[in-house]
């Protein structure tokens, strides 16, 4: 009995080995995003700050926007050492909107990466505005 089991055993070891040694030896990254309007979106200066802490990539960013309604979401992506976070700034079309300025601030968190320096990459992308990128070289230690 136990002669049968040896080979279907060894054949899923070397199956999990082959194809998913990377997913156990590569941390899963681990994201977190918040936003929030701002109440003078004059004073906005857009673009992005980043701070490394405790191995934990944050990134602060804001940006501009022709109205107030908006809602926002973020996209993580990560290969190798280029990580890449798409801020997605939609209108709400609500009718009740006026068309003064609007403005947001953001953190978006990264968590579980691998000591080593990463190229991160920042794409604004707001419907009916104007968005931006931004990159920046930073290290986990």
């Amino acid at each position: 009995m136990l002669k049968k089991l040896r080979v279907p055993f060894g054949v899923v070891v070397v199956w999990l080995v082959l194809g998913g040694c990377s997913g156990l030896t590569d941390p899963r990254l681990i994201t977190n995003f918040d936003w929030g309007e701002v109440e003078e979106p004059e004073a906005i200066v857009e673009g992005i700050s980043t701070t490394v802490a405790l191995g934990d990539l944050f990134v602060l960013g804001q940006f501009k926007t022709p109205s107030h309604c908006y809602d926002l979401e973020a996209d993580f992506r990560r290969s190798k050492s280029k990580l890449t976070i798409h801020v997605k700034a939609e209108s709400t079309n609500s009718p009740n909107c006026d068309q003064s300025l609007g403005g947001f601030r953001y953190t978006a968190q990264l968590i579980n990466l691998k000591f080593g320096t990463y190229e991160l990459r920042v794409v604004h992308d707001i419907a009916g505005g104007s968005g931006g990128e931004f990159t920046e070289t930073v290290t986990i230690r």
